[in-house]
């Protein structure tokens, strides 16, 4: 289904200035890596370019995360610190998770951002401006939010904490630094300078680039949603004024069902495109706040409280991240939801009888709401939340006794 159609007589000058301050940050992020749905054309020479600029990103991203790995489940032999840094293997997979996520869905992915962009250029009205602007405000201080503390608590942890580690002692009584990422290069070993200070810098770069890469998704994810929830609120007012106003009532009712459906089919295509990333942003961030919990014991009984307070900072955004996400994912449902409400507060008992059986229809339907799901078994809501703050809480007292 097309854009619902939109009266003539008013027209959105600032259209592309507020298209622009939806999708800023979400383009800056993302567009330098290759996967930002409107990056390209669509003709063969972009669409290779376009592949090559994802598999060198790509590729770089394994070059810090395999290694990371084979060091910690093969050579790693202080299982204390083995739970520490678990927890960034999780974040950096999760950003591979969204980054492949994009990709395979780029194609609704780029129809939702085109609808996106239309919707302001197609502003029926002053009011439904307003609407729309004062959702977008809402979307840009979330993801402003998320994106500072984001990078306040995950650079410390690449930059700082190395620093104030313990040093290194190597076979010949010298010390250096530890690598951001303890890791096993298997056909190369880079102890000595400068290669060893090359690859500490390069793995800062590369962690700076997968945090980019998961706050432009983020970003970008937010943008689309808070937008459904502003395409609801846009129907919740339209539908007021169906019994108010000039013109043919049926008219208007017709307008208010075209633009209902097309709402549910934007959110739906969101919950069908992005399950699979709610899914690993929920459990995986479980697993991410259990373990820099058990962090923060293990930094407080050791003293250490430069390593506990990058700890705390890391763990709340990461708290906020989930917020955030079961915020939006439940004010989505609560906006499909009043719909039913709105239809309900009309003056239904003094309308036609063929316009009071069509707002049935719509009742009906809003009985419904619209969710986003985690792969299709649990809501993203207020109370996904709080399951995944009480679930973290179960996982560290078992490791707490485990370990």
């Amino acid at each position: 289904m097309e854009s619902p159609a939109v009266p003539r007589g008013y027209k959105n000058t600032a259209s592309e200035a507020d298209i622009n301050y939806v999708v800023k940050i979400s383009r800056t992020l993302l567009t330098p890596i290759g996967i930002y749905p409107l990056h390209g054309s669509e003709t063969a020479i972009s669409d290779f370019l376009v592949a090559i600029q994802i598999i060198f990103v790509f590729s770089l991203m394994l070059f810090l995360l395999v290694p990371h790995l084979i060091f910690t489940y093969w050579d790693a032999e202080d299982l204390t610190k083995l739970m520490k840094i678990i927890a960034a293997q999780v974040f950096n997979s999760l950003a591979l998770i969204k980054f492949w996520t994009m990709i395979i869905n780029k194609k609704p992915l780029r129809w939702c951002l085109e609808e996106l962009q239309d919707s302001w250029r197609s502003v029926s009205c002053e009011e439904d401006k307003e609407v729309m602007i004062k959702n977008a405000k809402t979307g840009r201080f979330l993801t402003v939010a998320y994106l500072s503390l984001s990078y306040g608590g995950a650079l410390p942890y690449h930059i700082v904490m190395p620093l104030v580690a313990e040093r290194i002692v190597k076979p010949d009584n010298t010390t250096q630094i530890p690598l951001p990422y303890p890791c096993d290069y298997v056909f190369f070993v880079p102890e000595d300078s400068p290669g060893y200070e090359m690859l500490f810098v390069t793995q800062i770069i590369i962690s700076s680039l997968i945090l980019s890469t998961n706050c432009g998704i983020y970003s970008l994810i937010a943008t689309y949603i808070v937008h459904a929830c502003c395409l609801f609120e846009i129907v919740a007012r339209h539908l007021d004024q169906v019994g108010t106003g000039e013109g043919e009532m049926a008219e208007r009712l017709t307008a208010v069902i075209q633009r209902h459906i097309f709402a549910m089919k934007y959110a739906l295509t969101l919950e069908k495109s992005l399950n699979i990333v709610f899914l690993s942003e929920m459990l995986g961030c479980t697993v991410i706040i259990c373990f820099l919990e058990y962090g923060i014991l293990l930094d407080f009984a050791e003293g250490n409280y430069l390593g506990m307070v990058t700890y705390v900072v890391l763990m709340t955004s990461i708290l906020v991240n989930v917020f955030i996400l079961s915020y939006i994912g439940d004010r989505l449902k609560e906006q499909s939801s009043k719909i039913c409400e709105h239809t309900y507060d009309l003056e239904w008992h003094s309308l036609p009888k063929n316009i009071v059986n069509d707002l049935m229809f719509i009742m009906v339907r809003s009985n419904q709401p619209v969710t986003l799901t985690a792969g299709k078994l649990f809501d993203v809501s207020l109370a996904g939340f709080a399951d995944v703050v009480k679930t973290s809480a179960a996982y560290l007292n078992f490791l707490r006794e485990v370990v």
